[in-house]
């Protein structure tokens, strides 16, 4: 257990570090803040790294934290400063949606103010923009082989409603491109002789392509088969 330091008025507090030897399952552990006294206790619940920098903070300064407010203030001041840190360390490995990165660090144990703040000022700096990302993320899964109600419903699990985009569709890819990449897709399929018409459409509608495009390139492939 961390050693408790006192304020002016009596109070203590502490910062508590997760044992290594504990599971937390899916979650990432976390760090604890604590400040107590008769009347009670108040706590912040951070990131590892936030706990990790307070703890070598306040050995530098030897305790010296005289007060409630000053302690928010190192609190503050850590989170912001380990939040960057971390926004920088995600954005170095891949781009990510505004609602990912919000989303991430909350996950990490940033409140919901501080990640709103750090996905603010990354969104204001252009390192986060959610149309560039759907325009990459559009490209990469056409080129796998995804229909376009596929890549919508992906979309918005990142947080994205693609017809909010400026130039959705059209923008993105066209009906023909759609029927070419549908029709490219079900050339590598197998036929049997049995059931090929449905098995074609349900395969493609799989891969979140219309039922009118799964028709037509399914009807398609048998005729030129």
């Amino acid at each position: 257990m961390a050693t408790a330091r006192q304020f002016n008025d009596g109070a203590k507090w502490r910062v508590e570090l997760p044992d290594r030897s504990e599971r937390f399952g899916s979650s990432r552990p976390k760090a604890t803040v604590r400040v107590f006294d008769s009347k009670g206790e108040q706590r912040w619940v951070v990131p590892v790294a936030v706990g990790k920098s307070l703890s070598l903070f306040c050995s530098d300064c030897d305790g010296r934290i005289g007060s409630r407010a000053e302690l928010a203030y190192e609190v503050e001041r850590a989170l912001m400063s380990a939040g960057k840190t971390r926004v920088e360390s995600l954005l170095n490995r891949r781009d990510y949606s505004t609602a990912e990165l919000l989303s991430k660090l909350k996950d990490d144990g940033f409140s919901s103010a501080v990640s709103a703040q750090l996905v603010d000022e990354a969104v204001a700096s252009n390192i986060v923009n959610d149309a560039r990302f759907a325009e990459v993320f559009v490209r990469s899964k056409c080129y796998a082989g995804w229909g376009r109600l596929r890549i919508e419903r992906e979309l918005l699990k990142k947080g994205i409603k693609a017809r909010e985009l400026p130039g959705w569709p059209e923008s993105y890819f066209g009906d023909e491109d759609e029927k070419s990449r549908a029709l490219d897709l079900a050339s590598r399929r197998r036929l049997t002789g049995k059931n090929d018409f449905q098995k074609m459409v349900r395969y493609l509608c799989g891969k979140g392509y219309s039922m009118g495009v799964s028709m037509d390139v399914a009807r398609q492939i048998l005729e030129e088969g």
